[in-house]
């Protein structure tokens, strides 16, 4: 069985180039393509989703330009190495970025059934909570694309199990994130005072910060805002909160060559091992190794 249909690199993102490679293979439910171009003018972006496609910009930044999903104009925002975009089936996006001469992205597209086959009965796996988001960040999606990757060519009986686990982890994440992202949901925060404790976490990821500075900041006990902010976001405060530092971490391992030592203490872990557990625990993999990835 033939993975989702052929992806055309010159009709979905157009750009003049001085050299071009593109490599792809096909699973059950997934296919992989890896574009590379070198002396790259202005992309165009023209793609209607017929199956649920994901993004990864491996090289190269997008630094200005235009972006429309359905149709309508959203904030650009700059996309470096690193940065996701996710297209639901039957969704659009369109635009057109200027940045780096030399490129290189991932585009992975899965067939529009995988979630009925694998989430279907899987509360809170609605599709119709999955919206089209631009430019995100996400180390474990991000680790999950590479690793789908990696089975390009392989031939192995072995990788259609292989990447449709992964596939399996990109929306399970996607899922957590739409709803961290809900308006309301019975028993969580409103949405001002989430976005208050977010913003505070934000700001404080370089330091401690307690739960009872976040009850305090939320008006509500600390019984209660744990219940609550974990109705909101699907995990409570100190997770989330350790997961915003690896996902700072990730960022700065993967744009700057700052040893890991340092990167963990402006990043509130209390050691290098400190970091390297949370993040072997969040990502599947050590900073060492997460870094060393990214220079491949």
């Amino acid at each position: 069985m033939v993975g989702p249909a052929a992806f055309d690199p010159g009709a979905i993102r157009r750009a003049e180039h001085s050299a071009f490679s593109h490599e792809y293979d096909c699973w059950h439910s997934v296919r992989a393509d890896i574009v590379r171009r070198t002396g790259v003018g202005r992309q165009e972006t023209n793609f209607s989703a017929d199956n649920h496609a994901i993004l990864l910009n491996i090289q190269g930044v997008a630094r200005e330009g235009e972006d429309y999903l359905d149709g309508r104009q959203v904030a650009f925002r700059q996309r470096s190495a690193g940065s996701l975009s996710f297209i639901p089936a039957h969704h659009s996006w369109s635009g057109w970025d200027d940045g780096d001469p030399a490129a290189c992205y991932l585009f992975i597209t899965i067939g529009k059934t995988f979630i009925l086959d694998h989430f279907g009965k899987v509360p809170g796996a609605e599709i119709d909570r999955l919206v089209p988001k631009l430019g995100f960040e996400d180390p474990l999606i991000q680790y999950a694309a590479r690793s789908i990757r990696s089975e390009i060519g392989q031939r192995d009986p072995l990788s259609n199990i292989v990447v449709e686990d992964h596939a399996r982890t990109i929306f399970a994440r996607l899922f957590r994130r739409s709803g961290q992202r809900r308006h309301y949901v019975k028993g969580g925060l409103s949405p001002v005072v989430l976005k208050r404790l977010v913003d505070r976490i934000e700001a404080s990821l370089d330091g401690s910060l307690s739960l009872a500075e976040l009850a305090k900041e939320a008006g509500l006990s600390e019984h209660y805002l744990s219940k609550a902010f974990r109705v909101s976001t699907g995990l409570p405060p100190h997770a989330f909160i350790i997961q915003r530092r690896v996902e700072r971490a990730s960022e700065m391992l993967r744009y700057s060559s700052r040893p890991i030592t340092e990167i963990a203490y402006e990043c509130g872990f209390s050691s290098p091992s400190h970091l390297a557990a949370a993040f072997r625990r969040v990502v599947g993999r050590t900073p060492k190794q997460y870094r060393a990835d990214w220079k491949t």
